[in-house]
């Protein structure tokens, strides 16, 4: 009996407190939401993407209740993707790659795992790879632009310039004025030696990137520290005036 009680009391001090947790949640005070949580997968997965950019910029906080919710719920498709992506961010390139292998197997129907990999694979210099995995996600979402993106990038990055300049042009069929496309390209043909057909793609992306905000670069980033935006965006506006310069070659 004595037993018995102590169970059922454990079970209702976990109770109270997901209880707790969820109605700190809802007052928006997440930090106290996040230690409180105790069996409650899906709001410790919530907590988690208001951590990573949904709202404050926390990654440790963010791996936290990612590794929380995972450990409450061991088949749950999220954590072990957002915990993959918080590697990758920190460069733990092993630890990117094992989480998301996880995930895959676990979940083969979520498909953007294919495109964390791809980036994983391509910062890791494993190019054919990469390649592999921005096509098998392209398959799924044919109008990603930061796939065909991504996907010229890690083309250029091997030195094949010819389907660097394919994968951006697929992908400008959809987004004609996206300035990342708009400088994969003119990159391309840039190496290629098509310096006068450069210079024009060069020049509509320059036009395009002075449209953008820091926080319209930040959004083509998620999970990127928020603080960074603006440099971001002025270092990608650098880039096309130095290929511009050199399509002109001054």
């Amino acid at each position: 009996m004595v037993a018995a009680a102590l169970i059922a009391a454990g079970i209702g001090v976990t109770v109270l407190r997901d209880a707790v947790a969820d109605l700190a949640w809802r007052l928006a005070l997440p930090r106290v939401a996040a230690v409180l949580v105790t069996n409650d997968a899906a709001l410790a997965f919530e907590i988690g993407n208001y951590f990573f950019n949904g709202g404050a910029y926390d990654l440790d906080a963010a791996e936290r209740a990612y590794r929380k919710a995972r450990d409450i719920d061991a088949e749950l498709l999220g954590p072990r993707y957002q915990l993959a992506r918080v590697a990758f961010l920190r460069v733990n390139f092993y630890d990117a790659l094992r989480l998301a292998k996880e995930e895959l197997a676990l979940h083969p129907e979520f498909k953007r795992t294919h495109y964390l990999l791809g980036l994983i694979y391509g910062y890791s210099g494993s190019y054919e790879l990469a390649s592999r995995e921005f096509l098998a996600f392209l398959e799924w979402d044919p109008k990603s632009w930061a796939a065909h993106n991504d996907l010229a990038w890690v083309y250029f990055a091997s030195g094949d310039f010819v389907r660097a300049d394919e994968a951006a042009r697929s992908g400008l069929e959809y987004y004609p004025a996206n300035p990342w496309l708009l400088l994969s390209r003119g990159t391309a043909l840039l190496n290629l030696e098509k310096k006068k057909e450069a210079e024009e793609v060069l020049l509509a992306a320059q036009a395009a990137a002075r449209t953008l905000t820091a926080d319209d670069w930040g959004r083509a980033y998620p999970g990127n520290d928020p603080a960074l935006y603006s440099r971001g965006l002025l270092e990608m506006r650098n880039v096309i005036e130095r290929n511009l310069a050199l399509a002109r070659g001054e």
